[in-house]
């Protein structure tokens, strides 16, 4: 079974995050007609390749796995992943969601007398700051996300830092483990009770290096 987002994200959010596949209602004559003509361009493509010895690559364009996000403290896990889509729904308090950083550097600028020139002293970077967004969906009974609100409060209630233990893009970036700061939007997504956007934001932490 897959379960169809696109709807909700889009009321949420005005667009459709990319990798979110989308079930349409298309007549059964319509499906046959559109699986025969893959077929067909498959089989050329196939051909091609065979002729002109080449090899062939797949790629799955709707895999987005990389965005997937699980949080750890204590024996508490919190999973944003889009296993919820294919109806795997256990242990996943929302799908996968949207983020987006930005960083700073500690710097403080110091203008020199009888001139337009800056002398600049660096004292290493700031945390990253991490916006995270996404949508809280009752995929069970498809009615107000209770269970999933009390979750998210949870989370958000654990004043500590969470460990990442499952997110490519943030371990990518050298992050390894987050303070959620702020909740800054928790509503309901106009024509769906089993929907609830958030909006919320969260700071790198690195562990302190201490020298002897």
């Amino acid at each position: 079974m897959t379960i169809d987002l696109t709807d909700r994200l889009y009321s949420a959010f005005g667009f459709i995050p990319s990798g979110v596949p989308r079930i349409a209602t298309i007549a059964n004559n319509i499906v046959a007609g559109v699986e025969n003509a893959n077929n067909i361009a498959e089989n050329k493509i196939n051909q091609s390749i065979i002729a002109s010895n080449m090899q062939r690559y797949s790629i799955n364009k709707a895999d987005r796995s990389f965005a997937d996000l699980t949080l750890k403290h204590g024996n508490k896990i919190f999973k944003f992943a889009n296993t919820i889509l294919t109806d795997n729904i256990d242990g996943v308090l929302a799908t996968t969601p949207m983020v987006s950083f930005t960083r700073s550097k500690n710097i403080i600028t110091t203008d020199v007398d009888g001139s337009d020139s800056q002398v600049v002293e660096s004292f290493g970077l700031k945390p990253w700051d991490i916006n995270i967004e996404g949508i809280l969906v009752d995929m069970s009974e498809h009615q107000y996300p209770s269970s999933k609100l009390q979750l998210f409060r949870e989370m958000f209630e654990i004043n500590a830092i969470f460990e990442v233990i499952d997110s490519q893009i943030l371990a990518d970036l050298g992050i390894l483990s987050i303070y959620i700061e702020t909740i800054s939007e928790l509503k309901m997504v106009e024509g769906y009770d089993d929907t609830v956007k958030y909006k919320m934001k969260a700071v790198s932490i690195k562990p302190l290096e201490f020298f002897i």
